[in-house]
């Protein structure tokens, strides 16, 4: 039998996206070719070189863009059966065209909205399936609809040690963040919150790291915490990896997102919807003591990174 032939294309995601490729690596009858973006490197020789770029680009010519671009290209030996990108709109279009030339499908996975990113639309003529979570655009443009992925679910016993925990970047949600830790922090919970940015920040109940913490800390600490909280973004209404995370590794969620609650997952037992300018840490509290209600495996399946690779790759 002739191997499947799978290219992946995606910036940094966190280490996610290993799972996928360790998923597609467990065929045999399957050769991956795993790209990722952010380890593109382009070193100017000289300072002639650099100067000499900058002029270029003002003609439509960049000597990193061709460097990054030829790099891709020179991972993939021979014609794909599938090539899966992650977030299309960073790639140009000559790129994507010597891309589709090279492969029978040409998958996108779209990390983020239309709204957020119009290039998406743009580019989308070059693609054979899109695949989205976000409903609205699925329904506007006839995406196919998909999800994150539970990438776990085993977790080492760990003595509690905190209510809450939440880890997020610096980004527009911060006022939001630094409220809902003051008010759940004066609420009397004990709460742990890492914000990542590439340089320390000052927030009272915030624990600013300039380096993402890895999978293994983050299970840790979920580990250690009776809930996990996550923050929607505002150009956001697909489930974030937290709601995954939590799914899979069995702990309570507390979530701006209301769109959680038309999943079959959802028990008002496990996920608690909050409004963050309207924080009551009395329900917190409660929904805390309450009793986690098992999900049927079944279910977990549905969301697994297998069932996910599985659709996406056609195995």
């Amino acid at each position: 039998m002739t191997p499947k032939k799978i290219t992946l294309i995606y910036p940094f995601a966190y280490g996610y996206l290993d799972f996928v490729v360790q998923e597609l690596s467990f065929h045999h009858n399957i050769v991956v070719t795993d790209i990722k973006t952010d380890t593109i490197k382009y070193k100017y020789p000289n300072i002639f070189v650099k100067v000499w770029n900058g002029i270029t680009k003002l003609f439509g010519s960049n000597i990193k863009k061709k460097y990054f671009n030829q790099q891709i290209l020179n991972r993939i030996k021979e014609k794909q059966d599938i090539i899966f990108v992650i977030r299309p709109d960073m790639l140009d279009d000559s790129l994507l065209k010597q891309l589709k030339n090279n492969t029978e499908t040409f998958t996108a996975y779209l990390y983020d909205s239309c709204k957020k990113f119009p290039r998406q639309l743009e580019i989308a003529h070059f693609f054979d399936e899109i695949y989205s979570y976000e409903q609205e655009d699925i329904k506007k443009y006839n995406f196919i609809e998909t999800s994150n992925f539970i990438y776990d679910e085993t977790l080492e016993h760990e003595e509690i040690k905190y209510d809450i925990f939440n880890v997020s970047s610096y980004d527009s949600r911060i006022d939001e963040i630094n409220a809902v830790s003051a008010a759940l922090a004066e609420g009397g919970l004990n709460i742990y919150f890492v914000l990542f940015w590439y340089q320390k920040l000052e927030y009272p109940h915030l624990i600013s790291t300039t380096r993402y913490l890895s999978l293994d800390e983050t299970k840790k600490l979920i580990a250690q915490s009776k809930a996990m909280i996550d923050i929607q973004r505002k150009d956001q209404k697909g489930l974030s990896f937290r709601t995954f995370e939590s799914l899979g590794y069995r702990k309570k969620l507390i979530t701006t997102n209301t769109a959680v609650q038309e999943y079959e997952f959802y028990h008002p037992n496990n996920i608690l919807i909050i409004d963050s300018s309207r924080l009551n840490t009395d329900e917190i509290k409660n929904f805390l003591e309450l009793e986690y209600k098992p999900i049927s495996q079944d279910i977990i399946d549905k969301y697994s990174v297998r069932n996910f690779t599985k659709k996406i790759f056609k195995l």
